[in-house]
């Protein structure tokens, strides 16, 4: 399957399309948790 094809979503299944939402999701929180976790060093890079 081309990346495009992928990327249209026409051909996705629902267990594929499952796949790329909670991924996503996943990539969410732990992109979220990153931040809180460091959050501090960012804080002491602005002031």
């Amino acid at each position: 399957m081309e990346l495009n094809e992928f990327l249209e979503g026409e051909t996705l299944t629902g267990r594929q399309a499952a796949i790329v939402f909670f991924a996503f999701l996943i990539l969410i929180v732990v992109s979220a948790l990153v931040l809180i976790a460091f959050s501090d060093a960012f804080y002491n890079l602005v002031n």
